[in-house]
């Protein structure tokens, strides 16, 4: 597991302290908790995870990107008002239903992060969903998933791509298009991830130099 952080000291930390206090907490709840919980934890001033544990729930490593919902909680302001927030429905990637909670970090009136457990249900709705069957009764599937998982770029770009286009993401984009795509991308954090731009460069069909010039114009803009 990849994490950088200072020692914790007790009452005289400071913010790099306590995320490195819940950094090492992270695997030790993998383990006790078992494989069907994945542990994370959520930097929120470089918005992407700085440390996992069980990543293969949502499919996410060190350095994936904020989920739409931890944006909505950083740019609202619902952590001021609370500590955490429990029990809400959440997907992964790749369909996999999850249960999830978030404890907020706080220090000196900031969110530094938040830990994070994301629970596979997927084996109890089954269950569930036979259960219903054997009385004749439909599943009611009406629930929306709060919090959508992305891992790093390369789902960021396709999620990106199919916001825009849905279905019919051409081959090749214009000028325009790949603008377009960069600032939705950079307002993400994306670039923040190591190797992101060769990547990106590669999905969009374009040179890596005009990825980085793309990042300019939007850090001009912003």
């Amino acid at each position: 597991m990849d994490y950088h952080f200072n020692t914790y000291n007790g009452r005289n930390s400071t913010p790099a302290d306590i995320m490195q206090y819940y950094a090492n907490i992270v695997p030790f709840l993998g383990v006790v908790l078992g494989d069907t919980y994945e542990i994370a934890l959520l930097d929120c001033r470089s918005k992407q995870l700085v440390a996992i544990a069980n990543g293969h729930i949502s499919g996410r490593t060190v350095g994936a990107p904020m989920t739409n919902l931890a944006c909505q909680i950083v740019e609202k302001g619902d952590w001021r008002h609370s500590d955490y927030i429990a029990n809400y429905s959440g997907v992964s990637s790749d369909g996999t239903p999850l249960r999830s909670s978030s404890y907020y970090i706080k220090y000196d009136n900031e969110l530094l992060g938040m830990l994070c457990i994301n629970i596979d249900i997927s084996a109890y709705t089954h269950i569930s969903e036979l259960a219903l069957k054997l009385g004749g009764i439909v599943p009611n599937h009406a629930e929306q998933a709060s919090e959508i998982f992305v891992d790093g770029v390369s789902n960021s770009v396709n999620q990106v791509l199919a916001e825009l286009y849905g279905e019919n993401i051409p081959q090749h984009f214009s000028m325009d298009e790949r603008t377009n795509i960069l600032r939705i991308l950079s307002d993400r954090k994306i670039f923040l991830i190591k190797g992101a731009v060769p990547r990106v460069a590669r999905m969009l069909g374009c040179s890596e130099p005009t990825v980085y010039r793309g990042i300019k114009s939007c850090e001009a803009m912003n």
